[in-house]
């Protein structure tokens, strides 16, 4: 983690129409800022991301955002000191806030919404846009009627191993041509614990080691173990549930990043 000062970043130029929306991400793990930063600015933001709430108390003085996303847990002060301070020292007037956790029953909740992790990238867009009053383009939009993903995926990971995060980055790759529409990706973090259902996930995909990849569906249930540095069995898994990237199944380009890693 560096306490250097923060980049901003955004696209060439706003879509026509929309003023850009200035965003502060706090995120003390650095691949996850970056990633999760990324998505953001390819969904017309203006990112501010910096790595702890210190450094966001900084930022707040210094430039005024239209919204703040933080993380829960953060090396040094958490987002709910973040989130207090920052009330109460008149730095969130007109800046909408939300909270990423996976606590049961974090504390606050007050004047912010709080999404439980883990969380999917378009519910995150869907939340930041519903909060900031402005919709998003149309390539992150949530279908309409919803519809059942072709391939479920479950990565397991450990949010303090490294090999965890060499696992995000290489399914990253792999997905990355592919419409996100099409496939589910949950993310579950085993350093954290969680409720019922998190137990009840591993226990249903008897995962015994991280990082572990599981296809869901359609069946047969796969397990991939590792880095997923070999991308053979993950690109053989790909194929053969989503066909050929080099040939998109409809017009609309809506490929999309992995989402978040739970700290």
């Amino acid at each position: 983690m560096s306490d250097a000062a923060p980049e901003e970043r955004e696209r060439p130029s706003a879509p026509p129409g929309r003023l850009a929306t200035r965003l502060l991400y706090v995120e003390d793990d650095d691949d996850l800022r970056g990633m999760i930063a990324d998505t953001l600015v390819e969904a017309g933001f203006v990112v501010t991301p910096v790595p702890s709430a210190e450094a966001a108390m900084k930022s707040l003085r210094g430039a005024r955002f239209d919204i703040l996303v933080t993380d829960y847990h953060l090396l040094g002060k958490t987002g709910v000191w973040l989130l207090e301070s920052a009330t109460a020292a008149g730095l969130l007037e007109g800046t909408a806030a939300i909270m990423l956790t996976s606590e049961r029953r974090p504390p606050g909740g007050e004047g912010y919404t709080v999404l439980r992790k883990p969380v999917d990238i378009v519910t995150l867009l869907d939340t930041i846009g519903a909060a900031v009053g402005q919709a998003l383009p149309a390539a992150y939009a949530s279908p309409a009627p919803p519809q059942r993903a072709e391939l479920e995926l479950v990565l397991y990971v450990t949010s303090t191993s490294q090999d965890s995060h060499r696992a995000i980055r290489n399914l990253d790759r792999a997905l990355r041509p592919y419409d996100r529409q099409r496939y589910a990706l949950t993310m579950i973090d085993v350093a954290n614990g969680g409720d019922d259902a998190w137990y009840q996930s591993l226990e249903d995909d008897r995962v015994i080691v991280t990082p572990t990849l599981v296809k869901k569906s359609p069946g047969p249930k796969t397990w991939i173990v590792g880095t997923l540095a070999s991308n053979d069995a993950v690109t053989q898994m790909l194929l053969s549930a989503l066909g050929d990237p080099a040939r998109p199944s409809g017009p609309t380009d809506t490929r999309a990043q992995v989402p978040s890693l739970p700290p």
